[in-house]
């Protein structure tokens, strides 16, 4: 039950527009970046004197590479951005003689416009109740979280658990994983189950069910079997999706087994977790610049990372002696608005990111959870929570009310309210209605019936009311029906 897409290639296009002696220098381009992004030592060295810096990036491995150019794209504050995300925005015209310069930013161009074009390929599923509750989700966290934290989020429609728990233990854990206790492998009973499981995804998600990935708050490495069930997910949805793993050194077989099939499956970029500088120079040492062309490196250890952490999960235990929290209060690692499924204890939530709180610690919120011993058993959960989670329209007996982090301004002079939160300005104006609309609804106790039969008595627009209720509906500015008893965040379907 392969999906149909067209089979998408890392920065295609641009592979074909470069030479061969520009494709083998864009390795050591990469590895250039990430020791400036990880390794302050280096970073002041070739901020002091890029000019006689050669020796240095040859004892890193780095060949071909004129500092001097390089260091033209470093900006003069230690880096806070990842290797691939923008370059400081230097005019063109000052790059025109420093050609490998440009060649990088060429390739980081191509890199976003491929993450643009998947991101798109996997937004629809065929569910319009799926689309419309998911595009609530990213309206939401467009107000209520910040625009770096919003370009991160992915939104993605599924993600699997190969494992229970995992072996890291790290201190910052967003998700707040579990110990390992338990690992699904592929037996030919599992594997069944498991491509059963991806034919439901297929048939449910569509296009967007490439879009997910097979690990959450686990460690891909703990699975041996990891690749065996990561290549089912290829030929069922067409995508060999991403992997990140926080243990490049721990089974070097196993991290040579997943470089080397993403040169055979091209559709992402794989990434390695940085703890340490330590393990950062020893990842260079033992990998050369070519063999890492497709891994980004995610400097975990830096200053800049530490503070842009997400305050979730075990971060939200951080003592006196941890790092100090940072102005990411609201950050969230969470990129899921969809299905989460463990495979080894067959369980499924649905769930969406959110800022991280008392109520919702892991900067997820949860809409339901369930158990599945069969993959029909998994598809009708899935139909369960679109028909009882994810209405298009507001019900005549839903109470209408703000969302909790939003405050209500009245502006009658605009014909309208204003809803404030943190990251933005929510402006509702521009129709008699909408003034009186808005003070019903911040009443936070009334439902859609009453309050359309309230601004009906005052002769308002009954069509005119109705469309700007859903407006403020799909933008995600209301209450989406937890109620007082649910606020452990969890529905059972």
């Amino acid at each position: 039950m392969r999906m149909s897409l067209d089979k998408l290639h890392l920065c295609g296009d641009f592979n074909e527009q470069i030479n061969n002696a520009e494709r083998k220098l864009i390795p050591h381009l990469k590895r250039f970046m990430e020791c400036v992004a990880g390794d302050s030592e280096f970073y002041s060295a070739v901020q002091k004197n890029a000019a006689e810096c050669t020796p240095l990036l040859e004892s890193k491995r780095i060949f071909g590479v004129d500092p001097m150019q390089a260091a033209a794209l470093i900006p003069e504050t230690a880096p806070v951005m990842s290797l691939l995300k923008e370059i400081p925005a230097i005019p063109t015209a000052e790059l025109e003689d420093k050609p490998q310069a440009l060649l990088w930013r060429r390739y980081t161009d191509a890199v976003a416009r491929y993450r643009g074009t998947w991101r798109h390929l996997h937004e629809k599923t065929p569910s319009s109740a799926f689309n419309a509750w998911r595009q609530r989700q990213i309206n939401r966290c467009h107000s209520q979280l910040s625009r770096e934290t919003n370009q991160a989020i992915v939104h993605t429609a599924i993600a699997f658990e190969l494992c229970k728990g995992c072996s890291m233990g790290c201190h910052f854990c967003g998700v707040g994983a579990e110990p390992l206790q338990m690992v699904y492998r592929y037996t030919a009973e599992n594997a069944k189950l498991w491509r059963d499981v991806l034919d439901v995804a297929v048939e449910r998600l569509g296009a967007a069910a490439g879009g997910g990935v097979c690990y959450w708050a686990t460690e891909p490495s703990d699975n041996p079997d990891y690749f065996k069930f990561v290549a089912d997910f290829g030929e069922k949805t067409g995508i060999y999706p991403q992997t990140t793993t926080a243990a490049p050194l721990r089974n070097l077989d196993w991290t040579r087994e997943m470089l080397q099939f993403r040169r055979e499956h091209s559709t992402a970029m794989d990434s390695f977790s940085i703890l340490s500088l330590n393990t950062l120079h020893r990842v260079h040492d033992i990998f050369s610049a070519e063999d890492l062309a497709l891994t980004a490196l995610a400097m975990q250890h830096t200053e800049p990372a530490v503070r842009s952490r997400a305050q979730s999960g075990r971060n939200r235990k951080v003592g006196s002696g941890g790092p100090q929290p940072g102005p990411s209060q609201d950050h969230t690692i969470a990129c899921l608005s969809g299905y989460l499924i463990n495979m080894a204890e067959c369980s499924v939530r649905l769930i969406s990111p959110c800022p991280p709180s008392g109520r919702w610690p892991l900067g997820y919120r949860i809409y339901a959870e369930g158990s599945f011993s069969s993959a029909s058993e998994l598809n009708d959960f899935i139909s369960k929570t679109i028909n009882n989670c994810m209405p298009e329209q507001i019900a005549p007996d839903d109470i209408l009310a703000f969302r909790r982090d939003l405050k209500f301004i009245p502006s009658p002079d605009e014909e309208g309210f204003k809803l404030l939160s943190k990251y933005r300005l929510h402006k509702i104006t521009g129709a008699p209605h909408l003034a009186r609309l808005g003070e019903l609804i911040a009443q936070g106790n009334l439902t859609s019936r009453r309050v359309l039969q309230e601004l009906m008595a005052q002769h308002q627009d009954v069509l005119a009311i109705m469309a700007s209720m859903q407006k403020i509906f799909d933008q995600g500015l209301l209450e989406d029906g937890f109620s007082d008893k649910e606020a452990a965040g969890r529905q059972e379907v």
